[in-house]
């Protein structure tokens, strides 16, 4: 057994930055396996905590691959860790279960994810005030809104909220809250099983509000997007309320049919930015409050002005400085900060060749082998282009390697990078993916 985990943490090194896995995997502790349950030992409640909401669903899916019969995880405080504060243990939270990934009997929505804990600035004003529309319901010609934004901006923060405030205040009407992976996934379990009817009437008849996330993910899913244009038709002909989410704007997701491309055209798109150091500095805040904890003016400017990324990685930073605070037994000082921030930024793992392509494919949804081929359609040349200037802007890699890497000489790779930097300024969809694109690569390093 103990031999398995060491190898399931292996594993999960390679998928992680140095900091996170040595601050956060590092020291948990295989306690047994029981009842399709694998029991961990972790720190104190913060490390507990820190797991369950930002590496169980990683961790289950590594650690089926050794104990394919596990269900779930359990975690419990390792005798003797030190705890400073002495708080009472939390109450149990719910276990995340394989069928979750699948299949909800209801909306689950995170407790954090409110109105009342977004924080509001010039980047996300307009997202916010269109999201509170729509779960009010006062501004009655919004029922549709399309929330557009990199990961970890908030677009999954309002989308909760949206949930959570009609859940709140209007109990009779049914919310479904899906993924579009959620979405596909359980349409092929209800043709596999003969329920299609029970998956049609659930989001047609049965569903006032419909809160469907990461729509780019339905990209060349032809017979799902199909199903999705017939359920849509029929909520919005009977006036029901949908909030998209998505990190493209409609037009630009490759392999979009035009009777879904122009339904998602249609509605009204609320982009948010990246926060400005006034909006950090409040996040860093209203996080550190809800920890209850208090942090050094010094600590919330240096935190603001070094991390200039996405929301969630501002937050993974400040929960691995109270975390460490707490382990250690140490207050929070510019030091710790200092310390722990440069650990966790400055130690991520090299963009390389193979990685951004693997971007790009993913992007248009095309293979490896298309992305490398001679082949010369539209989507196919544009992305080669894409792939070849994105690994010039972010690797040290020659022409000669970069073109190896695309089965191209190098004059092929400097004409392709030259065409494709005149594109980018008079082709607004080029630049519009291009900045997509290199946005995905900057998370990919610090997920």
């Amino acid at each position: 057994m103990e031999q398995k985990w060491q190898e399931i943490k292996r594993k999960l090194q390679s998928d992680l930055s140095r900091g996170q896995y040595e601050l956060w995997v590092s020291p948990i502790e295989f306690l047994g396996l029981e009842n399709e349950t694998v029991a961990l030992g972790c720190k104190n409640r913060f490390h507990i905590e820190w797991i369950r909401e930002r590496l169980e669903v990683k961790l289950l899916a590594v650690v089926r691959e050794f104990f394919p019969l596990v269900r779930r995880l359990e975690y419990e405080t390792l005798s003797g860790a030190p705890d400073p504060e002495e708080v009472p243990q939390a109450q149990p939270h719910r276990q995340i279960v394989i069928s979750d990934l699948i299949k909800h009997s209801g909306p689950v929505f995170n407790p954090r994810f409110t109105f009342d804990q977004f924080v509001v600035g010039s980047s996300n004003q307009f997202a916010f005030a269109t999201a509170r529309g729509i779960a009010s319901g006062k501004q009655m010609y919004i029922n549709s809104a399309y929330i557009l934004s990199e990961t970890g901006l908030g677009k999954s923060h309002l989308s909760h909220a949206v949930g959570s405030y009609i859940c709140r205040k209007a109990p009779e009407l049914r919310v479904h809250y899906v993924t579009a992976e959620q979405f596909a996934n359980e349409m092929i379990y209800s043709l596999k099983n003969g329920s299609i009817e029970n998956f049609k009437t659930k989001f047609r008849a049965e569903c006032d509000v419909l809160l469907l996330e990461k729509v780019e993910f339905l990209s060349g899913k032809e017979k799902i997007q199909n199903e999705l244009v017939y359920t849509l038709d029929e909520l919005m002909d009977r006036g029901k309320k949908i909030l998209y989410t998505g990190n493209t704007f409609p037009k630009d997701i490759p392999k979009l049919s035009n009777e879904l491309q122009s339904r998602l055209s249609g509605i009204l798109v609320a982009p948010i930015g990246p926060p400005d150091f006034k909006t950090r500095m409040e996040i860093i805040r209203k996080k550190a409050l809800g920890e209850n904890v208090h942090l050094p003016s010094e600590v919330i400017h240096f935190m603001a002005e070094r991390v200039k990324g996405d929301i969630r990685q501002l937050e993974s930073c400040l929960v691995g400085i109270i975390a460490k605070s707490n382990i250690l037994g140490v207050p929070v000082t510019l030091d710790l900060a200092q310390e722990l921030t440069e650990t966790m930024l400055d130690r991520l793992p090299k963009l390389t060749i193979d990685h951004i392509q693997q971007i790009v494919c993913c992007a248009f949804n095309i293979s490896a082998e298309d992305l490398k081929s001679s082949k010369r359609r539209k989507e196919f040349t544009t992305a080669r282009k894409i792939g070849m200037y994105l690994c010039r802007r972010y690797t040290t890699e020659s022409l000669e390697s970069i073109g190896r890497s695309f089965a191209r000489t190098h004059s092929s790779v400097l004409y392709a990078i030259n065409d494709l930097t005149k594109g980018l300024e008079k082709d607004n969809k080029i630049r519009r993916q291009v900045e997509h694109i290199s946005r995905r690569l900057d998370a990919s390093c610090l997920a």
